[in-house]
């Protein structure tokens, strides 16, 4: 019966493969949560623009804090790190204008990226 060379030794080079696999995936789920959470985060503003451009009858959302509030609850989903004072809302009988800043770190070992995302909406209003 003929012997395997291996018996038991691990390739160096399967080894180094499977670390570089692990090491991507934890980095790659560590920062694609905080851009998958933006990503979401500004179609859910850019919609709740649009709805209270829509309302222009302001009954859905009948003053600037309601639809901040909206925002808010839409980030507390996503998880994401907001306060009221990092977000603007402004409406006037022509536009609906929604800004939101969100700044925060990724911390990997040995590493720490600062992210700084604004998303700014401004929408027509309806009548």
């Amino acid at each position: 019966m003929k012997k395997s060379r291996m018996q038991g030794k691990i390739n160096i080079g399967c080894l180094t493969l499977t670390i570089l696999l692990i090491a991507g995936g934890y980095v790659g789920f560590k920062f694609g949560r905080v851009y998958m959470a933006k990503y979401f985060l500004d179609k859910k503003i850019f919609q709740i623009a649009g709805d209270a451009a829509e309302d222009w009858k302001a009954k859905t959302f009948p003053t600037e804090k309601d639809i901040a509030d909206a925002v808010m609850l839409e980030a507390k989903n996503r998880s994401v790190d907001i306060t009221p004072d990092d977000i603007e809302v402004e409406r006037d009988r022509q536009n609906v204008s929604i800004r939101v800043f969100w700044e925060g770190d990724i911390e990997i070992p040995f590493y720490t990226h600062h992210f700084d995302f604004t998303f700014d909406h401004t929408r027509k209003v309806v009548y």
